[in-house]
């Protein structure tokens, strides 16, 4: 994850701090409220809670997706 999250940050031409930039905005704080905890995320994303990795995440323009590999069938009539 965390090299996924690394490609993403030199894909984008951006930096740990625009990243904490863009997750201040969101939870209206200033920068340096955040700075420590975005950069946690993206250091060991994961050992970080779930919220706050989602929140890094949506800032790198992205989404967590779940796919499940099994198929069930349920009958509804």
């Amino acid at each position: 994850m965390k090299d996924l999250l690394d490609e993403r940050l030199k894909y984008l031409g951006i930096t740990k701090y625009e990243v904490a930039k863009r997750v201040a905005k969101v939870r209206g704080k200033k920068v340096g409220d955040v700075t420590s905890s975005v950069a946690n995320v993206l250091s060991g994303p994961e050992r970080r809670r779930f919220d706050n990795l989602a929140e890094v995440i949506r800032a790198l323009d992205g989404e967590i997706v779940v796919r499940w590999h099994t198929t069930e069938e349920n009958v509804v009539s």
